[in-house]
């Protein structure tokens, strides 16, 4: 990956968090690592879900340029990595799962030239 892409990257993150919060999510944790993977956020729904986030982000010269949109970049390898990292902090801390169990989103980003970003909230991606 070019300094570009990860750069693109961690605005997306950074202003995912922000966009939780106004949203009503408690943040938890930011890029959690494990063997499994990387979760880009962690965080508890209005509802008391805890919830996993992956950040998909693409600036939109970059969607016109290869015509792939970011969440067309969650391939089944990138969401069984997803799966096995959220099992593996949800079984950490079970306090945090309550009936409703857990659940994995994605939310895509797209930059403008403006540097203005778009986010779409997919719920429930696996």
């Amino acid at each position: 990956m070019d300094k570009t892409h990860i750069l693109t990257g961690k605005k997306g993150e950074e202003f995912c968090v922000n966009f939780l919060k106004k949203n009503k999510f408690k943040v938890l944790e930011t890029n959690f690592r494990t063997n499994f993977g990387e979760i880009d956020i962690i965080g508890i729904s209005k509802d008391k879900i805890l919830v996993f986030f992956e950040v998909k982000t693409m600036s939109e010269g970059s969607i016109s340029r290869i015509g792939m949109s970011p969440e067309d970049q969650m391939t089944k390898g990138k969401i069984l990595r997803f799966k096995r990292a959220a099992q593996f902090y949800a079984n950490q801390h079970p306090e945090l799962v309550k009936d409703g169990g857990y659940r994995l989103d994605t939310l895509a980003v797209i930059i403008s030239k403006d540097n203005e970003f778009l986010v779409t909230h997919y719920e429930n991606i696996a």
